[in-house]
C-alpha cells in the first residue's frame, strides 16, 4: 500500500451479498447431491473461540469481519466493515463504519461495538492474547501498569466514539501501518452479550463475519455455517455453506484422514510430507503459497541467565548446518535464513545475520570465548508439528558444540501460555509469521514492550528508537531502510536465531479451492469446487 501525506482508504461500491452455493459436500462430510456444500479443515484445539483471546485462530478469522481486510481477488487492503479510514499525520485517525451492518443475532454493529471490545482486550488484567495489538494506542500503559498493579483506567484514552458510525483513534506516535492493524482479529467488534454475560458468550460466540458458530465438541471438532446476511464482497469469504474444523494434535493424523477421504484442507504442511503427498494424493493436491511470510527461528529469553551471552548464541547459530538440513530432511522445500525477516519484506538485506553460516570450528571458538556452557540447552517446541526438524537441529548443536541439549515438546496452547507468561525453561523453536505484511510484524518482537516481546524480553534503546522511527515514516523505502538498521543492531545481540524460510504448502481435495492472503492460507476463504 503506498504511503502519501493523506492516508485514505475508502470502500468502493456497495458490498455484494454472498449466496450459498448449493453444491454437493466435500470429502469431510458425506452429504449427498442437492445438500449444502461442506468443507472440512485441519484445526488444533482452540484456546478460545473469541477472536481477541486467540487472534491467530482460523475460527476467529471466519467469524469476524474487521474494519479493514485484504481482498483475495485484488490482494489489496480494503475497507470491509469500515467505509473509510483516514489520517493526515498517521497518528490521529478517523474511522467511518459501513451503515446497516449487524451481528449474527441482528444487533447493530456500531462504533461502540469496536471501542468496548478494544478496551477489554487492551486491559492487561484480562490476559487476552490480542492485548499486544494495542501497544500503539494512546492510554495503553494506563491499562497495563508495568508493576502489575490495578489499571489506572478502564478505557483507552485514545479511542473516542463520536456517534454510532464514527470512531476517532489517537496513537502514541505516528504509525503508517495502522490501517493494516485494523485487519487483524484482535480488533474485531464484540456484541453486548460479550460484556453482559461473558461466560455464555464464550460458549456461543456471536460475531459479524461470513461464518457463524454452530458447535464446539472439544478435542473433536468446531462447526461453522455460512451467514447469509454477511455484507462483505466475494473476496472476503469462501464458497462452502458449512465448515468443519476437525481437531488434531499432530499433522500426521490429519494427513491420514485426508488420504482416507475424510478431510479437505491442511495448511503449514511440513516439507517432510510434501513428496509423500505428491505420490499418494497427486500434484494437484498441493497448493504452494506465493509469498514467503513464515520463518523458523529459535528465540532465546533474556530471563534465562545461562543463555544471555551473545557469543554463546552466535555459537549455537553457527553450529547448525542449515544448507544440509534444507537439502536432506526438508528435501529442498526450504531455504536457510540469513536475516530476522523473510526475503519477501522490503527491509530484507541478504546476509544481515553474519552468524547464520555453518562453521563448526568458529562456533567452538565462540563457545570458548563465552566461557563455555556447562548446563543443558533446553529447546521447547510444539509437540504437534516439526518433530523431525527440531530433532535434527538439536542433534547438530549437540554434536558440533559438544554441549547437552534437551528437547521439551508441549502442546501448542501450553507453549503459547509459557511464552506469554515468561515461563520458558530455555530457547523456543517455532514457525513465525505476520498478521499483516510489514517488517514491524517481525521486528516489533524485539522492541521493548512491543507486540510479541514477551517471548524474549529483549530490550535495546537504540533498537526501540529505530523501530519507532521506521513505523512513523510515511515513505515505504525510508521505512524499510530504517527497519534494516534496527535489525543490524538486534542481530549483534542475537535474541533470536534465524533458521529457515519454508516453502509454504497447503493440501486440499478437489472440492476445496484454497485461497491465500499475502502469504497466509485462510480456510474460510476457500472456494467450493464440487
Amino acid at each position: 500500500m503506498s504511503k502519501k501525506k493523506m492516508f485514505a482508504l475508502v470502500a468502493a461500491s456497495s458490498a455484494v451479498m454472498l449466496m450459498a452455493s448449493g453444491c454437493a459436500s466435500g470429502a469431510g462430510n458425506a452429504a449427498g447431491a442437492g445438500e449444502d456444500s461442506a468443507l472440512s479443515f485441519q484445526l488444533s484445539e482452540p484456546k478460545s473461540l473469541v477472536p481477541h483471546e486467540d487472534p491467530g485462530s482460523q475460527v476467529a478469522m471466519a467469524t469476524c469481519a474487521n474494519l479493514m481486510e485484504v481482498n483475495t481477488e485484488s490482494q489489496e487492503l480494503e475497507p470491509l466493515a469500515a467505509t473509510s479510514v483516514t489520517s493526515d499525520d498517521a497518528q490521529r485517525w478517523k474511522i467511518e463504519l459501513q451503515d446497516g451492518w449487524t451481528f449474527q443475532d441482528g444487533a447493530p454493529v456500531t462504533a461502540d461495538s469496536f471501542a468496548k471490545a478494544w478496551n477489554k482486550t487492551a486491559t492487561g488484567s484480562n490476559a487476552w492474547q490480542g492485548n499486544g495489538s494495542f501497544t500503539a494506542f494512546e492510554g495503553y500503559k494506563d491499562l497495563n501498569p508495568a508493576d502489575g498493579s490495578k489499571p489506572k483506567a478502564t478505557e483507552l484514552s485514545g479511542v473516542k466514539v463520536v456517534d454510532d458510525q464514527h470512531l476517532e483513534v489517537a496513537l502514541n506516535a505516528p504509525n503508517a501501518d495502522f490501517p493494516k492493524l485494523l485487519s487483524t482479529s484482535a480488533l474485531c467488534p464484540l456484541p453486548e452479550q460479550a460484556f453482559s454475560d461473558p461466560e455464555a458468550y464464550e460458549e456461543n460466540p456471536i460475531s459479524n463475519g461470513p461464518y457463524q458458530f454452530v458447535s464446539w465438541n472439544h478435542n473433536e471438532e468446531v462447526v461453522l455455517e455460512k451467514w447469509d446476511d454477511f455484507k462483505g464482497a466475494d473476496g472476503f469469504s469462501g464458497g462452502a455453506d458449512k465448515l468443519t474444523g476437525q481437531i488434531y494434535t499432530a499433522v500426521d493424523a490429519a494427513y491420514t484422514d485426508m488420504t482416507a477421504g475424510n478431510l479437505d484442507m491442511i495448511r503449514n504442511v511440513p516439507a517432510t510430507m510434501v513428496s509423500k503427498a505428491k505420490s499418494q494424493l497427486g500434484e494437484d493436491s498441493l497448493y504452494e503459497v506465493e509469498t514467503g511470510s513464515k520463518q523458523y527461528t529459535l528465540q532465546i529469553p533474556e530471563y534465562i541467565k545461562d543463555l544471555r551471552d551473545p557469543d554463546l548464541r552466535r555459537a549455537i547459530s553457527m553450529s547448525i548446518d542449515r544448507e544440509s538440513i534444507a537439502k536432506s530432511l526438508l528435501q529442498g522445500y526450504a531455504t536457510p535464513s540469513d536475516s530476522l525477516v523473510p526475503p519477501s519484506l522490503d527491509s530484507y538485506e541478504e546476509g544481515a545475520c553474519d552468524s547464520c553460516t555453518f562453521d563448526a570450528d568458529e562456533a567452538k571458538k565462540l563457545l570458548a570465548k563465552a566461557g563455555g556452557f556447562d548446563g543443558t540447552l533446553v529447546i521447547e517446541h510444539n509437540s504437534a508439528s516439526d518433530q523431525q526438524l527440531v530433532q535434527a537441529i538439536a542433534k547438530q548443536i549437540k554434536e558440533n558444540l559438544g554441549i547437552k541439549v534437551q528437547l521439551k515438546p508441549v502442546l501448542g496452547t501450553e507453549l503459547q501460555s509459557r511464552r506469554n507468561n515468561q515461563e520458558l525453561d530455555g530457547a523456543v523453536f517455532g514457525l513465525w509469521g505476520w498478521s499483516y505484511k510489514s517488517p514491524d510484524q517481525y521486528l516489533s518482537q524485539y522492541e521493548t514492550g512491543g507486540d510479541g516481546n514477551e517471548t524474549t524480553g529483549y530490550s535495546n534503546k537504540a533498537v526501540d528508537k529505530l523501530v519507532r522511527s521506521a513505523r512513523e515514516s510515511q515513505n515505504e523505502a525510508t521505512a524499510a531502510k530504517t527497519y534494516a538498521e534496527a535489525e543490524s543492531l538486534i542481530v549483534k545481540d542475537m535474541p533470536a536465531i534465524p533458521l529457515f524460510i519454508p516453502t509454504d504448502f497447503g493440501l486440499h481435495t478437489e472440492c476445496a479451492d484454497m485461497k491465500e492472503v499475502q502469504g497466509d492460507l485462510q480456510f474460510y476463504r476457500a472456494g467450493y469446487g464440487c
